[in-house]
């Protein structure tokens, strides 16, 4: 009988243990990896714009409205089910004397457990052709933005 045979099995032992580690240390790295690619958007919102209604986040934005468009937007999470917040904030900015400045803001409580909000911008906020960038503030930290072209 083997030396080794006698201790019971000392070398199937060490495979198992080596086996054990390789398969939690190849967890670590996959946990390590999804955490860098996806804590970046933890916290951060789905922001959709376009001249129709918006249901789902699968639709896409657009990014030039004419005169008789209205603007409608989409707001969701992007790591979670719900808004999570108490205000979701809507800033509108135009952009003149090369910069953006604040030009209008729509603020709306909702509960935490909403998951979404969708609406439309009414028409008499942009009077103004041009360029705007829109932001999105839940519970007053900006989340998602987007720019587009109103008119002409």
């Amino acid at each position: 009988m083997d030396n080794e045979d006698a201790k019971g099995g000392f070398p199937g032992k060490l495979t198992v243990n080596l086996v054990l580690k390789v398969i939690c240390v190849a967890l670590v790295i996959i946990a390590a990896l999804w955490l860098i690619f996806n804590i970046q958007d933890y916290g951060k919102a789905n922001l959709i714009i376009s001249n129709q209604e918006i249901t789902s986040n699968d639709q896409s934005s657009v990014s030039k409205f004419s005169n008789n468009d209205k603007v409608y937007f989409f707001v969701d999470r992007i790591m979670k089910s719900k808004l999570d917040c108490d205000t979701v904030t809507i800033s509108l900015y135009y952009f003149e004397n090369d910069s953006y400045a604040q030009y209008k803001q729509i603020t709306f409580e909702v509960d935490k457990d909403f998951p979404k909000l969708s609406t439309y911008i009414p028409d008499e906020y942009f009077k103004r052709h041009g360029q705007y960038q829109i932001k999105v503030l839940l519970d007053g930290k900006v989340v998602a933005t987007k720019e587009f072209k109103f008119g002409e």
